[in-house]
């Protein structure tokens, strides 16, 4: 059987050598059919002069523009290319293996009822996981190394079927930044698609502040302020956003974020009362949720301790 072309999709914003590092993990692999698609988001000059001559030189596209923010930016790479097979990548982050598209494209040719794969995320410079991109059920050295269906992909990381995203509405591009990548795959399940988390499906992600949002500037009251909203978009339980938002403004307490958290829980309400944003998730892909993402994270108390106390995971340079 041969392989499914793939695409991969970079957003970069700075961070010269880290990206070009990205794009070595990309050029490397031993797949003979991937194209690379580079879109940035306003780097510096520098920069940018230096993308485009490698772009040249090396034959993959590079698309200068400003910064739109994540969810726009993947709608515009995604749609740019033509791949059964679509992969994004941080660009602070490497491919682990030069084989890894290559098992990506057997995986998705193998089981058509897959719509999006989660790759394991490692820290670049300790290993083992990235605890500041683990979004599944705590302890993460359970369920680290073990293959599992889920309802969620981190950005850092994963590829999508074309014909499963062009089933979907696309990222939301309300959210500018965080719980994008959540928002669509949510919607793959409501199309009828699986996610599954593959740890041999590898990224090693520098998880640095440079020219990121940090939890005490800004990345915290985006987190509260897209989940509140995603919650009111697309689940019908009475009271839910009320939970989150008890939830989210203890643990803004907890790490001396209160502030922000009011604010994100009033603009997630704000943004989730707006027209047409309303898209209640048909039974089967809330009972896939529950399954997978809400079940494994245990009973409210086990949450309460294991998500909700516990300070935040703050990010380090590499």
């Amino acid at each position: 059987m041969s392989l499914l072309p793939v695409d991969v999709v970079v957003l970069c914003l700075d961070r010269m050598e880290d990206t070009h590092e990205c794009i070595d993990s990309v050029l490397g692999q031993d797949h003979p059919d991937v194209r690379l698609w580079l879109l940035d988001q306003g780097s510096e000059r520098p920069m940018v002069e230096s993308l485009r001559r490698r772009a040249r030189d090396q034959g993959f596209v590079f698309v200068e523009g400003e910064r739109t923010g994540v969810a726009a930016g993947r709608n515009q790479g995604y749609r740019m290319g033509s791949a059964p097979v679509i992969v994004a990548l941080d660009n602070d982050a490497v491919l682990a293996d030069p084989g890894v598209l290559t098992r990506v494209a057997q995986r998705f040719g193998a089981d058509r009822r897959l719509g999006a794969l989660a790759f394991a995320v490692h820290d670049y410079a300790r290993g083992g996981p990235d605890l500041g991109s683990w979004g599944y059920p705590w302890p993460p050295a359970s369920h680290f190394g073990r293959e599992f269906l889920a309802a969620r992909f981190c950005g850092a990381g994963h590829a999508v079927v074309r014909e499963a995203f062009a089933a979907t509405d696309g990222y939301d591009e309300r959210l500018f930044f965080f719980g994008e990548e959540l928002d669509l795959c949510w919607q793959l399940i409501a199309a009828g698609y699986e996610i599954r988390y593959v740890p041999d499906l590898a990224v090693r992600h520098k998880s640095s502040l440079e020219r990121r949002l940090d939890w005490a500037g800004g990345r915290f009251y985006y987190n509260v302020r897209n989940m509140i909203y995603l919650n009111r978009k697309y689940l019908p339980v009475r009271g839910l956003a009320a939970a989150y938002a008890a939830g989210y403004l203890l643990k803004g307490l907890r790490n001396g974020l209160a502030g922000e958290a009011v604010r994100g829980i009033r603009d997630g309400l704000r943004l989730g009362r707006q027209a047409g944003t309303r898209r209640l998730l048909p039974r089967p892909a809330r009972d896939y949720i529950q399954r997978h993402e809400f079940a494994p994270r245990g009973s409210a108390w086990r949450r309460l301790w294991r998500e909700v106390l516990p300070h935040l995971v703050y990010t380090r340079a590499a």
